[in-house]
C-alpha cells in the first residue's frame, strides 16, 4: 500500500509501475536504450504519484544543480523587477533555472543570502550589492564567503573595486554628463538634483556628471544648482511630502537618480498644477517607461540600445563558470539620451502657492 504521507520517490512510481527502480530511473532520464512503451508508461506512473526529481540529490551527485541565484536589495522598484525578468528569460535560454533572494536593503541579510544560495549547491550568482559604497572600499563580505565556496558570481548594476570580481554595469559618469548637457542645451540654467542613496556607488558618479556637464555648458555667472539629499527624499515621499522638498520653486529643470523617485516627482508637481515640461523638465535615469507600456512617458538615461544589462550579465556569469581562471571583466555599457516628452526649453520662473 502506497504511504500517501511522504513524498513520492522512485520507489513508489516502481511500484505503481511493476519495473524496478533502476528502470524506472532510466526512464525517467530519457534512456534511448528502452523500448519507447516501456518508457511511456513509467512518465504515466510518474504523472499519476506526483513523483518530482530531487534536484538537490542529483546535484551533489554531478556538481551541477543548473540553478542560478539573483540577491538583490529593493525588488518593488520596477527597474529591477523588470531586470529580474529580463535576467531569467536569458538564463532560461541556456538551461538555467533562477532563485530570487531579496535582503530587503539589510546588509547584514546579504551574507545570509549569500550563504542560503551556496547551501543550494547554485551554480553562480548575480548580485546586486547594497552596501556598494563600502564594498567598493572593503569587499563585500557575501562576495568574500562565495568566493571561498568556489561560487562564480557577477556584480550587477554596481561598481565594486574588489579584486577577481566581474561586473556589469552602465557609464552612470556618462550618464548624469548626458543629463546636464542635454537640459543645459535646451537653455536651463537652474537645476534642482534629487541624490540617489549614500551607500550606492552609482549615486556620486551620475551626480560628478551632471555638476561637471553643468560647469562645462553654463556661464558661471549665471547657473544654480540646488542639490537635495536621499534620506530627505524619500522621507518625503513616504509621508506625502515630496511637493514641500521640492521647493522653493528655483529651478526650471529637475533631474532625479533614477526614473522611480522621477514618477513621485511628476506626479507631485502635476498634483500643485505645475505642467512637465511647459513649467518644469524633469529627466530621470533608468528608462523603464521604455520597457512598461502603461507608465506616463518621461524623459530619461539609459543604457544604448543593443547593450542589454541582463544579457551582458549573464553572458558574464556563464563566462565565469565556463572559465574560472578567467580575467576579471568589469563591463561598462554606454549610455543614450531617451526623450520621453518631458525636457524642453525653461520658461521664465514663476511661483505657485507651495513655493512660499
Amino acid at each position: 500500500m502506497l504511504n500517501h504521507k511522504k513524498r513520492p520517490t522512485l520507489s513508489t512510481v516502481a511500484q505503481r509501475c511493476g519495473y524496478s527502480v533502476n528502470t524506472v530511473s532510466r526512464a525517467l532520464r530519457g534512456d534511448p536504450k528502452l523500448p519507447q512503451a516501456t518508457v511511456q508508461k513509467i512518465k504515466a506512473a510518474a504523472d499519476e504519484t506526483g513523483y518530482i526529481p530531487n534536484r538537490l540529490a542529483s546535484s551533489l551527485r554531478s556538481h551541477e544543480s543548473h540553478v542560478v541565484a539573483i540577491i538583490i536589495e529593493d525588488i518593488e522598484n520596477p527597474h529591477y523587477s523588470h531586470l529580474m525578468a529580463r535576467i531569467e528569460q536569458e538564463l532560461q535560454i541556456r538551461g538555467y533555472n533562477v532563485i530570487i533572494l531579496c535582503n530587503n536593503k539589510s546588509f547584514a541579510s546579504e551574507k545570509e543570502l549569500a550563504a542560503l544560495a551556496v547551501s543550494y549547491s547554485v551554480s553562480g550568482v548575480l548580485l546586486f550589492p547594497q552596501d556598494s559604497v563600502k564594498t567598493a572600499n572593503e569587499g563585500s563580505s557575501a562576495v568574500q564567503l562565495l568566493q571561498a565556496n568556489h561560487i562564480p558570481v557577477v556584480i550587477v548594476d554596481r561598481s565594486i573595486r574588489q579584486q577577481d570580481i566581474d561586473c556589469v554595469r552602465v557609464d552612470d559618469e556618462a550618464g548624469g554628463y548626458l543629463a546636464g548637457k542635454v537640459l543645459s542645451q535646451l537653455g536651463h540654467r537652474h537645476f534642482l538634483f534629487l541624490a540617489g542613496p549614500r551607500n550606492n556607488t552609482s549615486q556620486p558618479l551620475r551626480q560628478k556628471g551632471f555638476l561637471q556637464a553643468v560647469s562645462d555648458y553654463c556661464p558661471a555667472t549665471n547657473r544654480s544648482v540646488r542639490i537635495t539629499e536621499e534620506n530627505d527624499c524619500f522621507a518625503a515621499i513616504r509621508s506625502g511630502q515630496l511637493a514641500r522638498l521640492l521647493t522653493p520653486r528655483d529651478y526650471s529643470a529637475l533631474v532625479c537618480f533614477n526614473d522611480e523617485v522621477a514618477y513621485y516627482c511628476m506626479q507631485a508637481l502635476q498634483d500643485e498644477g505645475y505642467r512637465i515640461p511647459q513649467d518644469v523638465s524633469l529627466c530621470g535615469f533608468d528608462s523603464i517607461g521604455s520597457d512598461i507600456r502603461f507608465l506616463p512617458r518621461l524623459s530619461s538615461i539609459a543604457h544604448t540600445k543593443g547593450y542589454s544589462i541582463a544579457e551582458y550579465a549573464v553572458k558574464a556569469l556563464m563566462n565565469r563558470i565556463e572559465h574560472p581562471a578567467a580575467a576579471r571583466q568589469d563591463i561598462v555599457l554606454p549610455v543614450s539620451y531617451y526623450d520621453g516628452g518631458t525636457c524642453a526649453g525653461p520658461v521664465r520662473l514663476h511661483r505657485r502657492p507651495f513655493d512660499v
